[in-house]
């Protein structure tokens, strides 16, 4: 039963890792550029929603809709300020960029809802029991909403126009551009997308992790990357999966070993898997087929 126990919650904290690979991956696939400001956006979702869930807005349904709608906005302003005046020295500056947009976000949430973090009611409450496992139907919402959004993406990248003209505008932009994509305009719905994935994750996360803390951007940045690499980084499957992985190797380790060492050996568990694995799991045996 224990191991049960490890491996539901190793799961819950591989979707919420998750959650963040996932919005690594779509900005790294249809920009080219890897952000890493990708975990403070989910912590300032998640203090944006319990402003709003302070203010009385207090339907589940709503409160995503209305805190999608931000991040949305937000993603627009965010490649506005730190994408579009940095990417045309290439996308080494456009990345530099990001990085400090994570200073950015960290020390305004910090002005704005101070440096401790806060309690986040649950979305849900409640359990609901399977066997002798006990799970919480906010881990539940949040396997929901993941499932939701990979499959959701894939079919973006792979089956619709818009997917494919980002995908090829990230890829060639000169070449889009001479067949009429406009790149700047699919770019800035790269981020405006990955800015409302990560809204969205901030309130479905935040009552686990609480809202806010100083460290928490910078922890959610390096798992949800860690799990993205792992699995594949241009694969919607593989960083699902490399997620979910890490989240079970983390809950594996720290109950067999003392926390101080649990991400020492789950980064040197990354840096082996790269050594033999450099594309990522998935990206192995894509380049294979």
């Amino acid at each position: 039963m224990q191991n049960l126990t490890l491996l539901v919650s190793g799961l819950t904290l591989g979707a919420i890792y998750a959650l963040v690979a996932l919005g690594f991956h779509l900005v790294f696939k249809m920009t080219g550029i890897i952000d890493f400001a990708q975990g403070d956006k989910v912590v300032l979702g998640g203090l944006i929603g319990l402003t709003l869930v302070d203010s009385g807005l207090s339907n589940i349904g709503l409160l995503l809709v209305v805190i999608l709608l931000i991040g949305l906005v937000l993603g627009v302003l965010y490649d506005w300020i730190a994408i579009v005046p940095t990417q045309r020295n290439g996308v080494i500056a456009a990345v530099a960029a990001t990085v400090g947009m994570t200073l950015v976000l960290a020390n305004g949430r910090s002005l704005i809802w101070g440096p401790d973090a806060r309690p986040f009611p649950p979305v849900i409450d409640g359990s609901f029991t399977l066997g002798s496992i006990r799970v919480t139907y906010q881990s539940l919402v949040i396997w929901v909403v993941l499932l939701i959004v990979a499959a959701g993406m894939a079919v973006l990248m792979d089956r619709t126009r818009i997917g494919r003209g980002m995908i090829a505008a990230a890829t060639d932009p000169l070449a889009a551009s001479a067949v009429g994509i406009n790149v700047s305009r699919a770019r800035a719905l790269a981020f405006a997308l990955a800015f409302g994935l990560a809204a969205v994750a901030g309130v479905l996360v935040a009552p686990i992790t609480l809202a806010g803390g100083g460290s928490l951007g910078i922890a959610l940045t390096l798992k949800g990357f860690t799990g993205a690499v792992l699995g594949g980084l241009e694969s919607t499957k593989g960083v699902l999966v490399g997620a979910l992985l890490l989240g079970v190797l983390e809950g594996q380790i720290a109950s067999l070993l003392p926390s101080g060492y649990v991400d020492p050996v789950v980064f040197g568990v990354l840096i082996l898997v790269l050594l033999l694995m450099p594309r990522g799991i998935f990206g192995l045996r894509r380049r294979l087929a």
